[in-house]
């Protein structure tokens, strides 16, 4: 792996392993249960955190198929909604499935997989500053995106935590 990519791959390495963890004894009940009915649950989060990566490194920086759509993920765990969840009303969210986490789980291990052989086997330093689009008037790099993507998982890592911590207390 080039020298460049090993921060950003032992932040999503991280990411997973600790999300991994504070999954670790949860519930059923545990996995669905929102603090508050405007409240997302663990396995939403969960499904967001798989399919926020799975977006930007495979359909945005890659510009492929993702490994939800191209290897029956949607299919395996019976969700059939458009996108990550980003922009989902409260009515969108409350009427997703509840989802097999240890089956959100494998398919967040695949994506791993597939974004480790890319920047392994594809990704060059020079790609950092190529414009995937606009967000606002500002253009977004593949720099930027892989900033966003360590942001935006450690922050859903976070209410994960939170939300376990609320259902059993700390460091429970």
């Amino acid at each position: 792996m080039r020298p460049f990519l090993q921060i950003v791959d032992a932040g999503l390495i991280e990411v997973f392993g600790n999300l991994k963890n504070s999954l670790d004894g949860l519930d059923e009940y545990e996995l669905h249960w929102r603090p508050t009915l405007e409240s997302n649950s663990i396995d939403w989060i969960v499904w967001h955190m798989a399919r926020t990566e799975d977006y930007w490194i495979n359909s945005r920086i890659c510009g492929r198929e993702t490994v939800w759509g191209g290897q029956g993920w949607r299919e395996r765990v019976g969700v059939f909604v458009e996108g990550t969840g980003y922009g989902q009303t409260l009515e969108q969210i409350r009427a997703m499935p509840k989802l097999n986490v240890s089956m959100v789980v494998e398919y967040y291990g695949a994506v791993r997989r597939r974004t480790v052989e890319f920047f392994t086997d594809e990704m060059e330093e020079e790609d950092l500053a190529r414009v995937l689009g606009m967000i606002g008037a500002q253009p977004i790099t593949v720099a930027g995106a892989l900033g966003h993507l360590l942001a935006e998982l450690g922050e859903h890592l976070g209410q994960v935590d939170y939300i376990r911590g609320m259902i059993r207390g700390i460091n429970k």
